[in-house]
């Protein structure tokens, strides 16, 4: 018969009732033993000098994973909002009003500087699709900062030093309209 033992728990864990959470599986391992290494007959000699199968296992970290954790972290009801240290890009520039003949030169010279400074840039300049909508799939997208160019945004920076710029976080709900300049100080400063 077997005699019961004794459970020693580690010092420093503190006793309770087990929970069960929600997880997420980021990481695996898994032990193979000589499974594969029998099928391709792959030996080693071992010190005294026989052969023998080696012991084999995988191991891995999913890029999917990754970004499953980091959606499930970080998203709201408009989608994702990726963290800056790692969002696929910095910036997402929004052209609004392309059929106007000052905003696509503009937009384009924005798209410039930023590409010039070092800035991760998204650039929607798509054509017949509403403002609404590319608001809309820049909540989705998620990255950091969306910059909107417009003809409201032009109007509003005549007479400014520099070009004015819609300036909104992903995470915050107010946007400003600041010069380009102060914007790509701003995401070096972050970077």
């Amino acid at each position: 018969m077997l005699k019961p033992r004794k459970v020693i728990f580690a010092p420093n864990v503190k006793r309770g009732k087990l929970k069960e959470l929600r997880g997420i599986e980021f990481g695996h391992v898994f032990k193979y033993d000589d499974f594969y290494s029998k099928a391709m007959e792959a030996t080693f000699t071992d010190k005294d000098g026989s052969q023998k199968f080696l012991q084999m296992g995988a191991y891995g970290i999913g890029v999917e994973r990754a970004m499953g954790i980091i959606v499930e972290k970080h998203h709201d009801e408009k989608g994702i909002i990726w963290p800056k240290s790692v969002a696929p890009y910095q910036v997402q520039l929004v052209i609004i009003g392309n059929e106007e003949s000052a905003v696509r030169p503009k937009a384009d010279e924005i798209y410039s500087k930023l590409l010039a400074a070092g800035i991760e840039v998204l650039y929607d300049d798509r054509e017949n699709v509403s403002a609404g909508e590319k608001f809309a799939d820049a909540d989705l997208i998620g990255l950091p900062v969306r910059l909107v160019v417009s003809g409201k945004t032009l109007k509003q920076s005549s007479g400014q030093t520099g070009d004015q710029v819609e300036y909104k976080e992903r995470d915050k709900k107010e946007s400003q309209l600041l010069a380009i300049e102060e914007i790509i100080k701003k995401l070096k400063k972050e970077d």
